[in-house]
């Protein structure tokens, strides 16, 4: 190993470690987690531009993207699943409240578990895709629209230092935007969003027009497709709210509130059932070839000894799932089964999130519907064993985490490989950043998630965590009641099948269109699916139809992400230390007039978007 891959590997580790953990809370509130590989490629070409315009600078920010990136497949995995216990405890709590029983405990965030099954998730999610990296890697009908945009940013760096990122005007004004913001809005400032009343019948709903940078940023990174059906994907869970809502029995609601939110939970299930399984039709069905003659360069080769490192590492994840079930059960039929479980559903949702990713790119990548089928399986696994009690969550949620975290891993380093492979570099020279990268997140991230459920909550309006609130839905009543809703689910089938013609319909045209980011927005509430269309209608007006390459709005975008959410987990540390946040609140805002403070709002609200604009027009005139 050279100077500058030990280079590349630390600053990457470094910048995976920071975006991992201030992720988290970003994670939690949009239920998307971008991908930042990219980001990082602009960064390290931004801070370091005379390395990478010396020799070897293309495989300094290859390395440096590898590490950079891999830590957010644990936050990816994490924020996906690690939330169920709490959630399925608190709706457990509403139910025995309206049954007039005393309420249950609710578990604290299981940090040591939680890393060690994230090693676990990492060390086997890494392993196999080392070993498959030919039979992604080889198949031409497989876009790879992210790596091909990073392979763009890297050959721009190093042939022309005078395009370097504009960091100032970028990263940094993304940054102060997103920590002023969020600062004003708690100091009592300006409105949190400009809210309108929706009152069908004898209900009362509302939805806003949210100033929430971090999720406006979010959206900044992703294409308009995928911006246009989350919106599209809130849009339904808000008209089937408002539907819903407005059933009555003479001066009686047909439902509560608590049901309708389970019922759309559903809708979205069904939806995501039917995207996964469309995604794995594909994934099956593909001429995946084994030639050399498509790599004349034996850019995919992996050496013998590597591939007994890859093995090993499997052999050791799958290992610490056992010891760690045998810990907790003992040994006996339970801790096997549960562990030929996760290991057989490995084998194959590993190999599909990387195909998937490759489809659509890591950001869209339906990571939910892979690990939607692990759910089913290991649930039905523990029912066949006699484990369906709620205390059985604090078991299987653990083991979900794992097998996420191996997805996600997927999900992020088939982008990052095929990068390697597009610039000329041996892929397996990657392997060691991925893999460092991994291994520090999987520490850090729980840590975060400790923070992020001790000063917001999991699971309430703060900290939705769309995914997980699906899983717990599946638990509850797959494991517990055992029963399914039919009609929410064949709702929700019915716009799955929509939302796959829409998919295929786009690919004809040319457009990125996944079926699964509609059925990941029926799970968000309608203001976040607008905050994510809106930032990613600011950068498709400004980078214009068709845009193959990403400018600086991808710093700016990442900016407004990174300064919100770094502010929310500081804000958290210092209330989990017994800070009190209603100090942020000033006095001489509380008597502003309501329209000082709305057009203050939409002033804030403009100029996050402008930053993603101005910037994406920049990086348009250079191009």
């Amino acid at each position: 190993m050279n100077r500058d891959d030990r280079f590349g590997i630390a600053f990457g580790v470094i910048v995976s470690t920071i975006l991992a953990c201030a992720l988290v809370i970003a994670g939690l509130k949009a239920g998307i987690s971008p991908g930042v590989s990219p980001l990082v490629i602009l960064f390290a070409w931004g801070a370091f531009t005379k390395r990478v315009a010396s020799e070897g600078g293309t495989r300094f920010l290859n390395i440096a993207q590898v590490a950079g990136s891999a830590g957010m497949a644990v936050t990816s995995g994490v924020i996906f699943t690690a939330p169920v216990v709490q959630i399925l405890y608190a709706n457990r709590n509403v139910e025995r409240l309206k049954e007039g029983l005393e309420a249950i405990a609710v578990p604290p965030v299981d940090v040591v578990s939680l890393i060690i099954l994230s090693l676990a998730g990492a060390l086997i999610g890494f392993g196999f895709v080392g070993l498959t990296t030919r039979k992604f890697l080889t198949d031409k009908s497989l876009p790879a629209p992210e790596a091909h945009a990073c392979e763009t940013m890297i050959a721009a760096a190093a042939s022309d230092p005078s395009k370097r990122p504009n960091l100032k005007k970028s990263l940094y004004l993304g940054m102060a935007v997103g920590v002023i913001t969020p600062l004003f809005i708690k100091a009592g400032a300006i409105k949190g969003a400009i809210a309108a009343h929706i009152r069908p019948g004898k209900g009362s709903l509302e939805v806003g027009l949210p100033l929430d940078v971090m999720v406006i940023g979010i959206g900044g990174l992703l294409t308009i497709g995928t911006g246009l059906l989350v919106f599209a994907g809130a849009a339904v869970h808000l008209l089937g709210k408002i539907w819903l809502t407005g059933q009555v029995d003479g001066d009686v609601a047909a439902f509560a509130p608590d049901e309708i939110k389970i019922m759309m939970k559903w809708v979205g299930g069904g939806a995501m059932g039917v995207a996964v399984i469309y995604s794995m039709a594909r994934f099956f069905t593909a001429r995946v070839s084994d030639s050399h003659d498509d790599d004349p360069q034996q850019l995919l080769a992996i050496a013998p000894g590597v591939q007994r490192w890859l093995k090993t590492s499997i052999f050791i994840g799958m290992a610490i799932i056992l010891f760690w079930l045998i810990d907790k059960e003992g040994v006996g039929i339970y801790s096997f089964s549960m562990t030929a479980s996760i290991l057989l559903c490995a084998m194959v949702m590993v190999g599909l999130g990387a195909i998937l990713s490759l489809q659509i790119g890591s950001s869209a990548s339906p990571v939910s519907g892979t690990v939607f089928v692990t759910a089913l399986a290991l649930c039905g696994t523990a029912l066949a064993l006699g484990h369906d009690q709620v205390e059985d969550v604090l078991i299987l949620t653990p083991l979900l985490v794992g097998a996420c975290v191996a997805v996600c891993t997927a999900n992020d380093s088939s982008q990052d490989y095929k990068t390697l492979q597009l610039c000329g570099v041996k892929v397996q020279d990657g392997f060691l950043a991925q893999i460092l990268g991994l291994l520090l997140a999987a520490i850090c991230v729980p840590f975060a998630l400790y923070i992020a459920h001790d000063a917001y909550v999991l699971g309430s309006e703060k900290l939705g965590a769309p995914q997980a609130t699906m899983f717990a839905s599946v638990f509850d009543a797959i494991l517990i009641n055992k029963s399914v809703p039919v009609i929410p689910i064949l709702v929700g089938a019915v716009i799955g099948v929509v939302s796959i013609g829409l998919e295929i319909i786009g690919k004809k045209r040319g457009l990125m269109l996944p079926a699964m980011a509609l059925a990941v927005g029926i799970y968000l509430p309608a203001d976040v699916g607008i905050a994510i269309l809106i930032g990613s209608m600011f950068r498709y007006f400004a980078e214009g139809p068709g845009a193959r390459q990403r400018g600086e709005s991808i710093l700016a975008a990442a900016g407004l992400i990174t300064g919100a959410a770094l502010l929310d987990l500081i804000l958290g540390v210092a209330i989990v230390s017994g800070f009190d946040d209603e100090r942020l609140q000033f006095e001489v805002f509380a008597n502003l007039p309501g329209s000082v403070k709305l057009a203050g709002t939409v002033i804030l609200l403009l100029a996050a978007g402008s930053v993603i604009y101005t910037n994406s027009l920049g990086a348009k005139r250079k191009a």
